[in-house]
Order: structure tokens, then sequence, then C-alpha cells
């Protein structure tokens, strides 16, 4: 037997309900009992006892003197005993014992041997061969006795049953209520919250059931808002790539079809022609990006340690030099505290190159980038912030590249959040951090050594 098993609570409320049942059952049967032997007792007094003797000993003659027995016909005697199963006889000559039919011992009962008992209870007897005296004993009121403890013992059984099919429907009740509302789900009825009742496994089950609805409700909705938001996403893409495409499109016409009016007039149409070109490559590259990012699953991203302090001067010192060359200036504070972070690195590049590339595009040159990183609770935070070039013409963006940065350090189990105000445009993000260990530590170690 496994020694780990252990009763669950339905089974255990089962067996204290047999317990109970049971003792429910044995009091009723004695208290039954009880009243019952006391009502025949009050009935069946002493003349009721003579008067059934009198009629038994009249009754035994009668058989004697049709039979024509003889005192020594024991077995007839006995059968007649054993008949009429009640009675007790004693066979007397001359008040000395012949026989004895004891209904208890089958003939070996003891003799009453007393002469003033024989005088006073012996009654006299005719065989077809001589004359004795015979002592009857009867218990004829016994049969009652059976009969009231076999109905007591009928009624208390039926109470058991009763008590039994009592817990049961209730919990078969509960049953059929639960596959009912299993059904409301099966409709399509999600919203539709399942009963639980009791402190049990059936109770256990209809939670389960709930939570199982609810995190299948989250995922429905989860995908409802994917769903949406790609579609948003294809339709913001389709006209900003329907835009450039156009001028495209016009731009070689003209080349093609030789309505340029001068040479000048031919180079700026084509290098048109090749900004539109980039310009749809770049978005084309955007949007196959982001559905990189969005169909790779958490377990399939290439996760790795590394000396957090250095990851972070790494990523930044790439993107802060080549801003640098187009004009930026910086104001950086970052973090000193040691820590390791497990990131995959091919994607968290991807979102600094996101974040820089916006910081290149839309940032005011004349105001210095704010970069900030520090740790609180066990968590990485990084603050990118800058001035907007209000002098740009509007962007009609769709935030792709932003939607990137968000789907990548949700897969990162972190958080991001991009903040606009008037004049100015700031990134928060917030990574897990893990403690330095001995382990950790010798394994970036012999990373740096390889």
């Amino acid at each position: 037997m496994n020694k780990n098993y252990r009763r669950g609570k339905l089974e255990i409320k089962l067996i204290l309900c047999l317990v109970f049942s049971f003792a429910i059952a044995v009091g009723v049967f004695f208290l039954l009992q009880e009243i019952g032997m006391s009502i025949l007792n009050n009935h069946f007094n002493k003349p009721y006892v003579d008067n059934q003797r009198k009629e038994a000993i009249s009754q035994f003659r009668s058989y004697v003197s049709d039979k024509h027995l003889t005192i020594n016909d024991k077995d007839k005697i006995a059968s007649w005993v054993r008949n009429e199963k009640y009675v007790s006889l004693y066979i007397y000559k001359d008040n000395k014992p012949v026989y004895a039919f004891d209904i208890a011992n089958d003939g070996d009962g003891d003799y009453p041997k007393s002469p003033i008992l024989a005088e006073k209870s012996l009654y006299d007897i005719v065989f077809a061969d001589t004359k004795a005296q015979m002592y009857m004993e009867s218990f004829f009121q016994y049969k009652y006795y059976d009969m009231i403890s076999f109905i007591n013992v009928g009624i208390s059984f039926l109470g058991f049953i009763i008590l039994m099919l009592f817990f049961i429907k209730r919990k078969t009740s509960y049953i059929v209520s639960l596959e009912n509302e299993i059904k409301i789900l099966e409709g399509g009825n999600l919203t539709y919250q399942i009963t639980m009742k009791g402190n049990d496994e059936l109770s256990s089950l209809a939670q389960s059931i709930n939570e199982m609805r609810k995190s299948f409700i989250e995922k429905l909705d989860s995908e409802n808002m994917a769903r949406l938001a790609n579609s948003d996403l294809v339709t913001a893409m389709s006209h900003d790539l329907r835009t450039p495409l156009t001028a495209l499109v016009g731009y070689l016409d003209i080349i093609e079809y030789k309505k340029y009016k001068t040479d000048e007039n031919l180079r700026q149409y084509i290098h048109n022609s090749r900004e539109k070109a980039y310009q749809i490559k770049d978005l084309s590259d955007k949007l196959f990006e982001y559905f990189i990012v969005f169909n790779t699953d958490e377990n399939d991203l290439e996760m790795e340690s590394f000396d957090g302090i250095q990851l972070i001067e790494q990523l930044i010192e790439e993107q802060v030099i080549i801003l640098q060359n187009n004009g930026f200036d910086f104001e950086l504070n970052l973090c000193c505290t040691p820590f390791y972070i497990e990131v995959s690195l091919i994607s968290i590049r991807r979102v600094f190159d996101n974040i820089f590339s916006n910081i290149m595009k839309y940032a005011d040159k004349s105001r210095p980038v704010k970069l900030e990183s520090y740790i609180r609770n066990r968590l990485l935070f990084l603050s990118f912030e800058n001035k907007i070039n209000n002098t740009l013409k509007t962007a009609n963006s769709t935030g792709i590249g932003m939607k990137t940065c968000e789907k990548i350090i949700e897969k990162h189990k972190g958080k991001v959040s991009f903040i606009r105000t008037e004049d100015s445009y700031s990134v928060q993000i917030s990574l897990a951090i893990e403690e330095i260990t001995d382990e950790n530590r010798y394994c970036l170690a012999q990373k740096s050594v390889e």
C-alpha cells in the first residue's frame, strides 16, 4: 500500500456518515426494543401465561389420547414438543422423573425434583399403557418478542438506509448541478460562475473549473486585444506604405515617360524615388521585426546571464557614439552597483536600436538627451528622456517600433512605459536582476576567459 495515501475529504465524510447512520440505527433499535418489551410484558401477565399453559396441556392430552401413545413413545412426544416450539415437557411416574423434553437443550434439561413442586405443579396424563404425571413450562410470549425484535431490526435498517440516501442525495444533486452548469459553459456562456458548496473534492473541482473559466476568458481577451492591435497595425502600416509607394510610382512614371524638363529635375526625381524606396524598406523591416517578436515564445528566447554594469554601458556606448557624431549631447547617470541580469542579447539590442532611432529622428539636438539607470527592490530601471524637435513636420508614425520594444520587455517579464508631453518624450523600462552569488560570478568569469 502506498504510504503517502491520504483519504480525501469526501471519503472521510462518507465514513462519518456511515458511522453516524449506524449509531442512530442502533440507538433506534434499542429504544424500540425497550418500548416493545415493556408493552409485551404488560400484556402477557400471569393469567394469560397460565391460560396458555392450560390450553397446551389440554392439547397434549388430546394428542396422547388420539395417537394412543404409551409412556415409552419418546420420539412422538418429542416431535409434539418440537412442533409446539414454545413449551418444555417433563414426564413423571410415581413422582419420579422419567423423561424431559426441553426446548432449550432438546431433551437434556434438568428435572424438577422438588416433591412440593411436583405436588403443586404436576398434572395427570393417561397413556395407553399407564397413568403418569407431567410438568409443562410454556413460553408462548417469546414468539411475540422475536417478532418485535425482527420488526425493530427492519425499522432500524430502514432508518440507516434513509440517512445514507439523504447524504448521498445531497452529493448527487450537487453533481447533477455541476453537470448542468458545465453544460451552460459548453454553450458559450463563460461568464456563468460555477456554484461552490462544502469543502471537499467536489467543491475543489468547482473551484478549479471557475479558475479555468477565468483563465480562458483572460486568454480570449488577450487574443482579441492582440488581434485588434494587429489589425490596427496592419491598417496603419498599409496607409503608411501606400503614401510613399504612390509617390514613388509617380516619380518613376515621370522618369519613364520623360516628363521632366531638365537634367536637374531628373536627378531630383531619382533622389526622391530612392528616399521613398528606403522609407518603404524601413517600414517593411519594422513590420517584419514586429511579427518576428510577436510570434516568438518566451521559451524560444536565448537567455544569458551578463554583468549588468558592463552590458548597459556597452549597449548605451554603441548608440551614443553614433548620435554624438550627429550632433547630440548626453547627460549620463548610470548605476554603479554590481548586479547580474539574464536577457536575450539580440532582443535587448533591438529595444535600444528602436529607442535611439526615435531619438535620432525626433529629438531636439540643442537639448541634451538624459540617460539614467538605477536599482531598486531588485529591479533595474532604465530611463531615456529627450526634448522633442518641434521644427520637424508632423510625423504620422504607426509606433510599431515602440510596440516591438513593449513586446520584447514583456517577454523578459519586465515593464515599459512611454510618456509624452508637449515638449518631451521619455521611455521607462524595468527589468528583474539576479543576486550576486559565487556560482554566477564563476560562470561570468569563465565566459570572460572564453
